[in-house]
């Protein structure tokens, strides 16, 4: 299973680092995300792999190791 991670500042200015497997992304995306594209009339589009892709994208994600070490 692929593994990617984010790095955005917290709320009160610290770093913050999160890693996130496929699976987890899924869960937490695909429904909104699938949503959002039937409304944009591109529910022939919709895939796990495209919904892993936008979210990679939005959050500026790379693919690291289970431990946010970059590959």
């Amino acid at each position: 299973m692929k593994h990617y991670t984010i790095v955005f500042p917290g709320e009160f200015g610290q770093h913050v680092q999160e890693t996130w497997n496929e699976k987890q992304i899924l869960e937490s995306y695909y429904p909104y995300w699938k949503g959002r594209m039937i409304e944009v009339n591109k529910g022939d589009e919709v895939s796990e792999e495209k919904c892993i892709e936008d979210w990679i994208v939005l959050h500026w994600a790379v693919q690291t190791d289970s431990f946010g070490n970059q590959l």
